[in-house]
């Protein structure tokens, strides 16, 4: 209960209106053109809006807490620019089609707190680990001085979103293509994990973590890189997504031989051993 105790919940109560507003608006845009997938687009902005609150109630009297919310920027505008990108023209992401299937009737409403709010929740708790930054940012006399932490997590987050960026535009170029070979991209990146991205994400978030650690009480965060690893791997992200290839014979032959989560070399298939 003590460590619990040493997260500034005050200051993360500042950031709850600000997340809900943004929740709130872009569902009822979703409304407007029927389509929830763009909660897609707001997710990192979502994580952008609490370090930004807490950096403006706070002050930056520290390099630390200065990085940190340029990492957080730079992170959130590029998956969001990337992801509006992939979006442009497409109709509704399939993995929303079904749990709008499952979810009839009136799921416009039931979107509200089912995708938007929940979504909205989650980056608030996630959130957690800027926090003990930017408290220890709040004046010249508590601010912490750069170290190894700060440039071991700079280094980690820096790897993560290099090879969450690569396999983003890897997996946008292959499906951009009008003839293809293979319904399953199974080169670069993607020959070693079926969800490379994924797997880079869950990298930035440890990266963040490294720098939170540096603070007295920061390691409490731990549950914000293990969560966001949780929901990727067995939650939002790659169930939702292998789902939609069930049955196929290519993507079959594809998970015998490569790694789900973290990259690894690929598996012989039965019929080579």
């Amino acid at each position: 209960m003590n460590l619990l105790l040493s997260i500034n919940f005050e200051l993360m109560l500042q950031a709850v209106p600000v997340l809900l507003l943004i929740a709130v608006t872009t569902w009822l845009i979703s409304l407007a053109i029927d389509d929830v997938s763009i909660v897609d687009y707001i997710w990192s902005l979502l994580s952008l809006a609490a370090a930004a609150t807490y950096a403006y109630h706070t002050g930056i009297e520290s390099t630390v807490s200065l990085v940190m919310l340029l990492m957080v920027s730079f992170w959130a505008f590029r998956l969001t620019f990337f992801l509006m990108k992939r979006g442009r023209n497409q109709p509704e992401d399939r993995r929303y089609q079904v749990i709008r299937k499952r979810n009839s009737p009136n799921f416009g409403l039931k979107s509200l707190y089912l995708i938007f709010i929940f979504q909205g929740f989650i980056a608030w708790i996630i959130s957690t680990i800027f926090v003990p930054v930017f408290d220890a940012g709040a004046s010249v006399e508590t601010a912490i001085e750069w170290n190894l932490w700060h440039s071991a997590g700079l280094a980690l987050w820096l790897f993560g979103l290099i090879f969450e960026s690569i396999a983003d535009n890897q997996l946008h170029a292959f499906n951009q293509k009008v003839v293809q070979d293979s319904k399953t991209l199974n080169t670069g990146l993607w020959r070693y994990s079926r969800h490379p991205n994924y797997f880079g994400e869950s990298i930035v978030w440890w990266g963040i973590y490294l720098i939170a650690v540096s603070v007295e009480g920061g390691w409490i965060t731990i549950w914000s890189p293990i969560l966001i690893g949780v929901l990727l791997r067995f939650v939002s992200g790659v169930p939702l997504v292998e789902q939609l290839y069930e049955g196929d014979d290519e993507f079959i032959r594809y998970k015998e031989t490569t790694n789900v989560f973290v990259p690894l070399p690929p598996r012989k298939t039965k019929s080579e051993e």
